[in-house]
């Protein structure tokens, strides 16, 4: 690694940090919870009801620790989506460089080559033509003459062909086996667009789940405030299976997530075993 690009990495780093930290949805940022006059409105509504009022703070306590999970999980898949769209957009780039060193120096050495041969070629196809003229003119002394210089000049013409030749098929051959080595590696990663279409669809049902979770945490306050024990307890138990239900499918993201750092990771291995 180039000693200039450390920094902008680290800065690159810090950025999505920051990111990570001040992206996160709403349901995750700001926690429901009771305050102490909507507790205490709980407590009196259940003081007459003591298992009833021990099943709601238990209800209560996977409330609060849903919200922590959940928040959790929303740092999760924001950590493995830039990770993966980091280790992707590096792949495509590693991709369209494949052998670009090594086939630059063979196309400059077959450039090269054609130069270092073109005056001899020159004279060679200039010496066969005034043949072609001598024996037009029938000027057997001058035919035979240009011919003994021509004989001369075969063997090396036919040696610099060869080696032109020869660096125009390795160049050919090394071009064709970039194209399938680049073809495998998109092959690989291309397993990966299914996938990123499921997330979208998970997360289309998790925002969708998620705009009931106002209502309903305002139906559980409304409650608080009839005093009705039952109702409370109700309301509560649906907005916590509401909440279960983004969860369930924001782990599904996880998973998708996960499968696509595999995809990438078998990417990096296959192209590491090119170089």
């Amino acid at each position: 690694m180039q000693p200039l690009k450390k920094p902008i990495l680290a800065a690159l780093s810090i950025i999505i940090t920051l990111h990570l930290a001040l992206s996160l949805p709403a349901e995750a940022a700001a926690a429901m919870q009771w305050s102490s006059s909507q507790q205490a409105a709980v407590d009196r509504a259940t003081a007459v009801d003591a298992t009833l009022r021990s099943k709601l703070g238990t209800l209560y306590s996977n409330f609060t620790e849903l919200q922590g999970q959940l928040q959790q999980t929303d740092q999760n898949i924001s950590s493995l989506h830039y990770k993966n769209e980091e280790m992707q957009t590096a792949l495509t780039q590693q991709v369209k460089t494949i052998d670009a060193d090594k086939i630059t120096g063979m196309d400059a050495a077959v450039k090269q080559a054609k130069d270092k041969y073109k005056p001899l070629l020159a004279t060679y196809t200039a010496l066969n033509q005034q043949i072609t003229v001598a024996n037009k003119l029938k000027n057997k002394q001058l035919s035979s003459t240009l011919k003994t210089q021509a004989d001369t000049l075969k063997i090396v013409v036919q040696v610099a062909k060869a080696d032109i030749k020869n660096k125009e098929q390795a160049l050919a051959a090394a071009k064709t086996k970039r194209t399938t080595s680049q073809k495998k590696i998109r092959s690989i990663l291309a397993g990966a667009d299914p996938l990123r279409i499921k997330i979208k669809a998970e997360k289309s049902t998790a925002t969708s789940l998620n705009k009931n979770i106002s209502p309903l945490w305002n139906g559980v306050t409304q409650s608080v405030k009839s005093a009705d024990a039952k109702k409370i307890y109700n309301d509560l138990n649906t907005l916590v299976s509401q909440l279960r239900q983004i969860q369930t499918q924001k782990q599904k993201i996880i998973t998708l997530e996960n499968q696509i750092s595999s995809i990438l990771q078998n990417a990096k291995s296959q192209l590491a075993q090119l170089k």
